[in-house]
């Protein structure tokens, strides 16, 4: 029966024969709430940021927020109170173009990143403190990640921003996300 299709597509008047449509793109991953963070026992005195790429994290779990204020007792939820680095990766939904302002306040030392830059550097061994920065971003997602390391002592660190016109505040869970692997 076949030959008699193929006839009768060419006798209908076409000439190619007909391919198949091409297969979609993969779709990005999708985003659920909050964002991924990992904490790591580095179990000997610091004094900066240390470098992790060889290390498995000790806990790993997704934060709803950064808000977290100073205590002596074991951090976040965790037994971690001294010598230990937190990484907090994700996206950042930003509701409208414009300038916004991320400060995080620690201790000890902090960072954050948008879309790979450096936008606050608040680095360094020091009880609570706070630091400031300012992006222009547009509307919509963008990388996000947050660093901290604690030697000894007290250990906090919550995260705000103010978007242009807004009050200053906690980053919202709303607007935190992750990707699905």
């Amino acid at each position: 029966m076949r030959p008699l299709l193929v006839v009768a597509v060419l006798a209908a008047g076409c000439t190619q024969p007909r391919h198949a449509p091409p297969p979609p793109k993969p779709a990005a991953p999708a985003l659920a709430p909050g964002l991924v963070v990992e904490f790591f026992d580095i179990g000997e005195e610091l004094e900066d940021f240390p470098d992790v790429a060889e290390r498995q994290p000790t806990v790993r779990r997704v934060d709803g927020q950064i808000d977290y204020e100073a205590t002596e007792e074991g951090f976040a939820g965790t037994d971690l109170a001294d010598f230990f680095y937190v990484r907090w990766t994700g996206v950042i939904r930003v509701p409208k173009d414009g300038r916004v302002r991320f400060t995080t306040d620690s201790d000890d030392g902090s960072r954050l990143f948008v879309d790979g830059q450096l936008v606050v550097d608040n680095g360094g061994l020091h009880p609570m403190e706070e630091q400031s920065g300012e992006i222009e971003l547009k509307a919509g997602d963008h990388e996000f990640k947050v660093d901290l390391f604690e030697n000894g002592g007290g250990v906090g660190c919550r995260v705000y921003w103010q978007a242009t016109g807004g009050a200053r505040e906690i980053i919202p869970e709303a607007v935190l996300f992750h990707r699905k692997p």
